[in-house]
């Protein structure tokens, strides 16, 4: 016999692995690789990072420059904008332009924003650990709504929490407006 307990527990992962695969795919443990490289010396410096809708202000600057990699996963590479967050100890990566979709099926394009916690990060979260955020539209890649959609990563790259979201630049994370159903 199923108590309720258990119903709910088993209805919470079936939800959870269902919000994994919605989205655009997205590649933080390519972004990660990198965050043991400094910055080259002809970055600039910026205090936002990410493009349009999907961005995160700094209070300071930060280092900026460009780079080729498969931000998204898709096996193809993209110039994608990396920003080192000094003080803070946070490396983030961003891309505007065409995705596939983690669930596979058609993919689509926006903007693209990759958060990754580094080894002694102002807020104690794991090194490796972070976020990722992109602007679709509804149903593309199987997001309920249109907006911002997102996801909490591991320290192993594995996504953790999904749905629409908010990027909140006061404490370097996202915030999970919705969630994914």
């Amino acid at each position: 016999m199923l108590t309720i307990g258990a119903l709910a527990a088993a209805t919470i992962a079936v939800v959870t692995h269902a919000a994994l695969l919605v989205g655009p795919k997205v590649n933080a443990a390519e972004v990660a690789t990198r965050a043991s490289t400094p910055p080259p010396p002809y970055a600039s410096q910026a205090r936002v990072v990410g493009n349009n809708r999907v961005t995160a202000s700094r209070n300071h600057d930060v280092s900026v420059w460009a780079e080729q990699i498969d931000i998204d996963g898709d096996g193809t590479i993209d110039d994608a904008t990396f920003a080192y967050d000094e003080p803070n100890k946070i490396l983030f990566a961003s891309k505007s332009g065409s995705f596939k979709c983690k669930g596979g099926g058609a993919g689509g394009s926006g903007d693209m924003l990759i958060a990754v916690n580094l080894a002694g990060n102002l807020r104690r979260r794991p090194a490796g650990s972070g976020f990722w955020a992109a602007s679709v539209d509804e149903d593309e890649c199987g997001a309920p709504f249109a907006g911002i959609f997102g996801c909490r990563f591991d320290s192993d790259g594995v996504d953790t929490r999904c749905g629409l979201v908010h990027v909140d630049s006061k404490i370097d994370d996202i915030m999970i407006v919705t969630a994914a159903k």
